[in-house]
């Protein structure tokens, strides 16, 4: 059987199966308990718009957070949401999350896959904490691994796509609800560890891609960043990552940063940061000080909210001085309908240059919510770009299901620059600016009776319509791309 004909099977079946499971049968009782069904209420999960299993399902949400890239199964675990955390003791949580991911797309936009490219992508976390034992002591270890049975163009040995049985997190942390008697929380972490600031547009952790960095180092917070304030200092050595042998930090790297939090207004929730990145033994031998705010109203059904992001970067890479800033805009209106439903325009700059190292670094970002699925895709980074319309819905029909549908057009910042990620240049100019249209729909749907309210199921469609730029630098790959995938994510 040709790939070809594997494709439509396999896009027939799911249309099969997902017919099937939209049928009467959706919401039928599982084999719960009884006496349970007497205490649920189904409308108050409903208004919440949160599944039964505390996975973040919302159209409330904001850019930069979706059941796609948030990581929920530390927040499932320490609730005893996940059967294994329910049948530990007191002193342990524990869980596996396993996620299996075909992906699919024609026509490249990259000079080193122009054509057609598939993969099989598959992740597997194994994450522990002890805790209660020596207190206020925990200790967190994460060990994840990541694979691409079917992958071409040796993706399988790619370490931005593979990493086999690798330590992700391995830390020791002090946690304190009353550090110095400030009446505020404190921790204090040592090890290996992940982290998520902000938006996580320049430090993000688990995510939907394939590249999840990690830092050995040290971590304090004190505060929460969901009320009143918070501080984050941070100094740490990036984790190169090795396909098949064991990661290890970055020789002669350093990231280190500060990130301060205010949650006191309603309309003026306020971040701000300074991180400073060194490396003296790496390809990319950069040395940049990354600076920036973000003012933002949390989105509340009824009403309108926005997001402004601005990032400014300066240093030397390759010893080639720069200077060079990103600013993300958005205004949401969240509608006080009974299916939950976020309407949002967006408007994305990112500085670029002729000279590639010129260009804004993204440091350790995701892209997934904003740019469109990444993994073995990705096709846009916030990186010499400029987005002006933009616009994404959300819509929650049901608390287990959820539908999303984004546009965006793209253009070159500097027309003179690259096509970040591509391959692609013209120093002439004269192929303009203009990289095309990107439309992305998905559907996510949680499940909540036997068996299948420990997995989650997610489909989705891109297509991308090419604009003049790929006539002119590129006339092999004009021709519109086309991308989807189908992905199951089981929790333990």
């Amino acid at each position: 059987m040709t790939w070809k004909n594997m494709q439509i099977t396999c896009w027939v079946v799911f249309l099969i199966i997902g017919c099937f499971l939209w049928s009467k049968h959706l919401f039928a009782a599982g084999e719960d308990d009884p006496k349970k069904k007497t205490t649920e209420k189904p409308s108050i999960i409903f208004k919440n718009n949160t599944a039964p299993n505390g996975t973040p399902f919302s159209a409330q949400e904001t850019v930069g957070h979706t059941r796609f890239d948030f990581d929920s199964l530390t927040t499932l675990m320490e609730q005893h949401k996940t059967p294994l955390a329910a049948m530990a003791p007191d002193w342990l949580n524990v869980a596996i999350e396993h996620r299996t991911r075909y992906d699919v797309y024609d026509h490249g936009f990259t000079k080193s896959i122009p054509g057609f490219n598939d993969q099989i992508h598959q992740r597997t976390r194994f994450l522990m904490e002890i805790k209660n034992i020596i207190d206020p002591l925990k200790f967190t270890l994460e060990l994840t691994d990541i694979r691409a049975p079917l992958a071409n163009f040796g993706q399988d040995h790619n370490p931005n796509i593979a990493d086999h049985f690798d330590f992700t997190q391995m830390h020791l942390g002090l946690h304190d609800k009353n550090f110095l008697g400030t009446g505020y929380a404190g921790k204090f972490e040592v090890g290996r560890f992940m982290m998520d600031l902000g938006e996580s547009r320049l430090v993000g952790g688990h995510r939907w891609g394939t590249l999840s960095p990690a830092f050995d180092g040290l971590h304090f917070m004190l505060g929460n960043t969901d009320q009143k304030w918070s501080l984050r200092v941070f100094g740490s050595r990036p984790v190169q990552r090795e396909t098949t042998s064991l990661n290890w930090n970055t020789p002669e790297s350093y990231f280190s940063g500060a990130y301060i939090t205010n949650r006191d207004l309603r309309w003026i929730n306020f971040d701000g940061y300074f991180f400073q990145l060194n490396e003296n033994n790496s390809l990319k031998q950069r040395n940049l000080s990354t600076t920036g705010f973000r003012l933002f109203a949390k989105p509340t059904k009824g009403s309108m909210d926005y997001e402004i992001e601005s990032m400014y970067q300066f240093g030397d890479t390759r010893d080639k001085s720069l200077f060079a800033h990103r600013h993300h805009g958005e205004v949401g209106y969240s509608f006080n309908t009974p299916m939950p439903l976020r309407a949002v325009y967006l408007f994305d700059f990112s500085s670029g240059s002729r000279d590639p190292d010129k260009n804004f670094d993204i440091l350790y970002a995701k892209r997934r919510v904003e740019y469109g699925p990444t993994g073995m895709f990705g096709p846009f980074f916030p990186s010499n770009l400029f987005s002006p319309v933009g616009f994404r819905a959300t819509l929650v029909p049901t608390p287990t299901v959820r539908l999303m549908l984004a546009h965006r057009a793209y253009w070159l910042a500097d027309k003179n620059g690259a096509y970040v990620g591509s391959g692609l240049q013209d120093p002439t100019g004269r192929a303009g600016s203009f990289l095309g249209n990107m439309l992305d729909v998905s559907l996510g749907w949680d499940p909540q009776w036997s068996y299948l309210k420990r997995v989650s199921f997610d489909i989705g469609y891109s297509h991308i319509f090419k604009g003049s730029y790929f006539d002119k630098v590129a006339q092999g790959l004009s021709v519109d791309t086309n991308y989807g995938y189908t992905m199951a994510t089981f929790k333990f």
